[in-house]
């Protein structure tokens, strides 16, 4: 096996790679779920017709160690985009898609309004002056430090005496509970301020974009309850938003998430592909495989 074939087990483990890759993370599983699995399936077809070809030539004593490292390197392409593949897919295309299938509301008050009547939706236009409180955010540390603020519209602090207000002093809002919530992690310090998750410093900023990852939800959920038990305004119905300008913008960037990582991807895979064609070939040569 010379510099050629060395050269050609890598390009062909990469072009297996890139194929897989974007079969298995991109539009087209979401579009064309049979055209995915089909090119994905064809690759596997041709590993296999390639280790066949490979074992069966080493058997009989003859030139077989091209095939065996062109299979092998079929495999690793195969492996290593399905893998990864199938991971972006979930963190990108996977949650757009949810996202696609969810409501959308506008002009909602988080002052007046109930998370109970939003509990399909996805994204969230608020009423204008709507905004995130970031003096009242609350930090929750386990592992990351996942950061709570509430998104209001009536001030939780009100002057003079009132019938709503907390024995902490804080008034509850006309809805009855505060339910929206703008989040993030690692983005309030250790106490909850400086809160600068998204957008949520951005006074233009009204709308929210909601957060699917249920690991994440719980994590938020404990920081909001330890929140209602420091202030003593009730949360009954609590939904997290990334908060953002332009939340359109957000899911755009989940539909493209892995095509604008693909070329990186294949570059890098490329590298290690060649290196690793060179190795196969010092190694059967080392075992006097043909």
């Amino acid at each position: 096996m010379g510099p050629v074939e060395i050269v050609g087990g890598a390009l062909i483990s990469t072009l297996a790679f890139a194929l897989t890759f974007w079969s298995m993370s991109g539009m087209i599983r979401a579009s064309s779920p049979a055209v995915a699995m089909l090119i994905v399936g064809a690759l596997a077809v041709l590993a296999l017709l390639a280790s066949y070809i490979g074992v069966v030539r080493y058997r009989m004593q003859r030139n077989s160690r091209t095939w065996l490292v062109l299979a092998l390197c079929l495999w690793a392409g195969l492996l290593v985009g399905s893998v990864l593949g199938n991971n972006y897919w979930w963190m990108g295309v996977a949650k757009y898609a949810e996202y696609r299938q969810m409501a959308s509301y506008v002009n909602v008050d988080p002052s007046r309004d109930k998370g109970s009547s939003f509990m399909d939706a996805g994204t969230i236009y608020f009423k204008d002056r709507s905004k995130v409180d970031r003096t009242k955010a609350i930090a929750f540390r386990n592992g990351l430090t996942y950061c709570v603020a509430p998104v209001i519209l009536e001030p939780l602090e009100a002057a003079g005496s009132t019938t709503s207000k907390t024995t902490a002093g804080f008034q509850i809002p006309s809805s009855g509970t505060v339910d929206f919530w703008a989040v993030g992690t690692d983005c309030c310090g250790t106490t909850g301020t400086p809160f600068t998750c998204f957008d949520a410093a951005n006074p233009f900023a009204r709308s929210g974009l909601r957060v699917l990852d249920d690991t994440h939800t719980a994590m938020y959920q404990l920081a909001v309850q330890e929140w209602t038990a420091t202030t003593g305004v009730p949360t009954k119905f609590p939904i997290f938003f990334e908060w953002s300008l332009d939340p359109l913008m957000l899911e755009d960037k989940l539909k493209s998430l892995a095509s604008n990582n693909m070329l990186k991807f294949v570059f890098v895979y490329g590298l290690a592909a060649l290196f690793v064609s060179y190795a196969l070939h010092m190694l059967f040569r080392y075992y006097k495989v043909m």
